[in-house]
């Protein structure tokens, strides 16, 4: 397989650097002492004491005091004064990330893929998240009123639903990958879209 173009740059620059550097090591390659919890000094304005929160798991950082925030490479934009793209590139550059894009037309084809598979990813686990969530929050209502019609539905399902939302939140390539999952997230969604109607003669959805 011929070797991809460097001289040609990864539209996608912004997503892989952001996956591939976190926000700690970000904040630490150019000076700044991070304690075990994540706060620090902040930056970018005269701060005696850490009033700057970097959060794990891709969500950035947040300055209590001054209220700077943003993710990896807004930060690295800021603090050295240049533009997004170019903090991006810096990134890259001082991590090792590589820059370039797919050559031919199979590096192209499983590139436009991997692409879709993560955009439909994302949306499966929105959607999961967003319909799990309330079926949750139905049950524990539910659970709360023995006269509920629904409440044995509460309290037998209830943490069937959590470890599901657990899963989806942790691992959402994973269960949507698994059709057996996806196929009782999708019973749920139409359980928790038909709650006011007139339940099942059981109450419950079959699992």
């Amino acid at each position: 397989m011929r070797a991809s173009r460097s001289c040609r740059e990864d539209p996608e620059i912004y997503r892989k650097v952001k996956e591939a550097v976190g926000m700690r090591r970000t904040a630490e390659r150019y000076g700044i002492r991070v304690d075990k919890k994540g706060w620090c000094v902040c930056p970018f304005h005269q701060d005696r004491h850490p009033s700057m929160k970097l959060f794990p798991d891709g969500r950035g950082y947040y300055c209590f005091t001054c209220g700077a925030g943003g993710d990896q490479i807004t930060f690295v934009a800021r603090y050295l004064g240049v533009s997004n793209s170019s903090a991006a590139r810096e990134l890259a550059r001082v991590f090792g990330v590589p820059l370039t894009e797919p050559a031919t037309y199979r590096e192209k084809r499983e590139a436009e893929l991997s692409r879709r598979k993560r955009r439909n990813v994302a949306e499966f686990a929105r959607r999961s998240k967003l319909w799990l969530g309330l079926y949750r929050g139905l049950l524990c209502e539910a659970r709360r009123d023995l006269e509920d019609p629904h409440f044995l539905e509460g309290i037998h399902r209830l943490e069937y639903v959590e470890y599901l939302l657990d899963l989806v939140e942790r691992s959402p390539e994973e269960v949507y990958g698994n059709r057996e999952a996806v196929r009782k997230i999708g019973e749920i969604e139409r359980r928790a879209a038909g709650w006011y109607s007139r339940p099942g003669e059981d109450g419950a959805v079959s699992g």
